[in-house]
């Protein structure tokens, strides 16, 4: 198979409330740094007419949205606004709920398989995102997850951050879990810090060798927070992965 590379995107999680509340502005922010999608929450898209619009018109796609566990209301008004933008990707966090337990896991991971067969039918693929409570004592988390939803229903979005901070490799994780992947959150860090690509410890280059020859469309830029403005922090991560060759 050819070297596909992901195109790259943007998390609008840096933008805060105003995402919510000025999202042309916001977008305008991301289609100038030369990002080719987004992803975000339903917020506010479920209050517009036209969802597409502020996507298509700025020459951006929507990529997919991020929602946590437990509300069947909300998937579905996610499915509905995913085939007004044209959009494929529904993405998961939290099953493990509050405690983390086997319980809990396996409980947020039935609610996903009914989600999942439903996004299903309306060509949406369904991603688990991960954090870093999945990944810690071997991963047990993410193990329990896939143990429980089939691959053809649920795939997995890893959070390089995240595999970082639980004390795992990034590459190393995406290596023995690749044919479950079919989606990145790029994240870097330095100590518990969030920090721009490039400017903490998470191995990229790696991460992209990890993926080569993968069916892999997107890789999202994703900063929880930053020290700078929000354009700044995903104007740095995206001249860093335009060095990648990206």
């Amino acid at each position: 198979m050819d070297n596909v590379k992901p195109k790259v995107g943007a998390q609008l999680i840096v933008w805060g409330e105003r995402a919510a509340k000025d999202l042309g502005g916001v977008l305008d922010e991301v289609a100038s740094l030369s990002y080719a999608g987004v992803e975000m929450g339903p917020e506010p898209l479920d209050k517009l007419a036209d969802p597409k619009e502020p996507f298509s018109s700025r020459g951006l796609a929507l990529v997919g949205l991020h929602i946590g566990v437990g509300d069947m209301k909300l998937v579905d008004t996610c499915i509905r606004l995913l085939r007004k933008c044209e959009a494929r990707y529904l993405l998961f966090s939290g099953a493990g709920g509050r405690g983390n337990t086997e319980k809990e896991y396996r409980e947020g991971s039935k609610f996903m398989k009914s989600a999942a067969s439903r996004a299903r039918d309306f060509g949406i693929k369904v991603c688990y995102h991960n954090h870093h409570q999945e990944i810690v004592d071997g991963a047990r988390g993410i193990k329990i997850i896939c143990s429980e939803v089939e691959p053809e229903l649920l795939t997995l979005c890893v959070d390089t951050f995240w595999v970082q901070y639980a004390g795992d490799s990034p590459v190393r994780f995406l290596e023995e879990n690749i044919d479950r992947v079919s989606y990145l959150h790029l994240k870097d860090l330095r100590g518990k810090e969030f920090v721009e690509l490039g400017q903490g410890v998470v191995d990229f280059p790696g991460v992209f060798k990890a993926i080569e020859g993968r069916e892999i469309e997107w890789a999202v830029v994703e900063q929880d927070t930053t020290k700078r403005t929000p354009k700044e922090s995903m104007g740095i991560s995206r001249d860093y992965l335009k060095k990648l060759g990206l």
